[in-house]
């Protein structure tokens, strides 16, 4: 084990000089919150507001780490991908790009890391279905499904949240990725080749997207079972009165409409009518997000 951990310790040390020529702007004080109430819509909750100082503290802490922690292992996924994607390279031209796409990925993850909270935190639903996308995709469909759609969603989703930010150093790191998702982006729809999909490629693609699809459906669970574990929530109606207070349905709908739009690729219009005939781009109202919710409470 030591041996182990002096291995880990010397890469980490490695990744750190070779990251230095771009450093992470600043490290956190811990001296306020990254997000106030409002970003995830908890000043909303009767509940909430009523709760003491350290309890509303508590709620917003746990929100901030998931979302934190989430952004990390996207960020680490990226390189697992980047990787597999510059082993299966045609050429060199690609090889070069992923290996500089994956640079980039080491870089956020690095710069992401010091702001994570501390104790190691289980990879929720999302992030383990991301992880095993890269794992068993191929590499057309992981170009579509990472690259021009997550890491699409990526540039206005750090955008969004390097705008509320009220740490100048992590709203500066935020910003930074989302300009570099934008690059990214723009690679994956240079790699990405509609033409090139298989039958196999296809079923992939129809059978992920509707998972990830129904994922941002159900409404920010995370924010709601932060309220539970802090507040506490009664039954299924108290649960669906939370989201609908912070308006699960009218948020859900602004993602899955940017969704819509970063699939709607040349080639791909077989996807988004197929996921449109199953109502996979309408978000589930307040009382199914509940159900969804307690089912694995």
């Amino acid at each position: 084990m030591i041996v182990g951990d002096q291995r880990r310790d010397a890469l980490r040390r490695a990744a750190d000089r070779i990251g230095r020529h771009r450093p992470p702007p600043t490290a956190p004080d811990g001296t306020r919150p990254l997000w106030d109430a409002a970003f995830f819509g908890l000043d909303r909750v009767a509940r909430f507001r009523d709760a003491d100082t350290e309890t509303r503290q508590s709620v917003l802490a746990d929100c901030t780490a998931g979302m934190l922690a989430e952004s990390w292992r996207i960020e680490c996924c990226g390189i697992d991908y980047c990787a597999r994607m510059a082993l299966t390279a045609e050429d060199d031209d690609e090889r070069r790009l992923f290996g500089l796409v994956g640079a980039d990925e080491a870089r956020h993850a690095g710069w992401l890391a010091p702001w994570l909270a501390a104790g190691e935190q289980e990879p929720d639903p999302f992030n383990r279905f991301i992880a095993g996308l890269a794992e068993t995709g191929t590499p057309q469909a992981l170009a579509f499904l990472l690259q021009v759609v997550l890491e699409g969603f990526g540039i206005t989703h750090y955008s969004a949240l390097a705008a509320h930010c009220r740490d100048a150093g992590l709203a500066d790191i935020l910003q930074r990725l989302s300009q570099d998702e934008a690059r990214h982006h723009a690679a994956g729809r240079a790699v990405f080749r509609p033409d090139r999909l298989t039958r196999g490629d296809r079923r992939f693609l129809a059978d992920a997207t509707q998972v990830f699809l129904e994922m941002i459906r159900c409404g920010p669970q995370a924010v709601v079972a932060a309220l539970d574990k802090g507040i506490g929530l009664g039954d299924q109606s108290d649960v669906a009165a939370t989201f609908s207070a912070v308006d699960a349905e009218g948020a859900g709908a602004v993602k899955l409409a940017r969704l819509r739009r970063l699939m709607a690729q040349p080639g791909m219009a077989w996807l988004v009518d197929t996921l449109a005939a199953g109502g996979l781009f309408t978000p589930c109202p307040a009382p199914d997000c509940a159900r969804i919710y307690t089912a694995s409470r």
